[in-house]
């Protein structure tokens, strides 16, 4: 039995990620992908960080990527900057492809009943 993959969206405060997540998870769902997105502002990632099997930062704080994805690489979670074509238009199908292929195995997220 798989677990699901814990995806950790990092935005300035926590709004845009919130929506983008919904999306995320939404699409996920559809797939009968078992990922969850959970968003986090900058101010509180630190906290989430051993939880999260993956890291996303959205493109409004890319000036932190040179703070925050050594970390999370340190801490052996795949790290990436949301697409910012897919952030723009909240494609959570998009999304959700792009966390896939931060993963060595993308298939574990199909859920096996």
């Amino acid at each position: 039995m798989n677990h699901t993959i814990r995806l950790l969206v990092i935005c300035s405060w926590g709004a845009t990620s919130s929506v983008l997540c919904q999306k995320i998870n939404e699409a996920a769902s559809q797939k009968g992908m078992a990922l969850t997105a959970k968003a986090v502002g900058v101010k509180d990632w630190r906290e989430h960080l051993e939880s999260a099997d993956l890291v996303m930062i959205e493109p409004q704080i890319s000036h932190l990527r040179n703070e925050i994805e050594p970390v999370a690489k340190a801490h052996r979670k795949p790290f990436a900057q949301v697409d910012p074509v897919a952030f723009a238009t909240m494609n959570g199908d998009q999304l959700l492809k792009q966390a896939a292929s931060l993963l060595s195995t993308p298939r574990s997220l199909h859920r096996t009943e």
